[in-house]
């Protein structure tokens, strides 16, 4: 096996979102969790809570994307932009994103 076979593509990716009328952090964690774990059972995807934690209307979450060639983490990153679209119950307010 060579090195170039070994090699791994992917992401880090900054996710901040606003969960509007949000009036505790029970609610909030009801409002995320089913999204969170649903990505977070993807085995090409590591997602944890970063920042906002103690807010309650706003989050963070910063996720790492691995994949074995470069078509299949760009695949994987617009899956994941149209997960979170479609399953988040919160306006995203910002969606970074850097090459590893």
């Amino acid at each position: 096996m060579n090195n170039e076979s070994r090699v791994m593509h992917g992401f880090v990716i900054r996710l901040e979102f606003q969960l509007q009328g949000c009036s505790s952090l029970k609610e909030k964690r009801q409002r995320t969790s089913g999204v969170r774990e649903k990505l977070g059972r993807q085995p090409h995807l590591a997602i944890i809570e970063s920042g906002q934690t103690d807010s309650l209307q706003t989050g963070e979450w910063t996720l790492i994307l691995l994949a074995p060639n470069r078509a299949t983490a760009d695949r994987h990153l617009s899956q994941l932009e149209q997960t979170l679209a479609q399953s988040l119950d919160a306006r995203i307010t910002l969606f970074e994103q850097e090459p590893l």
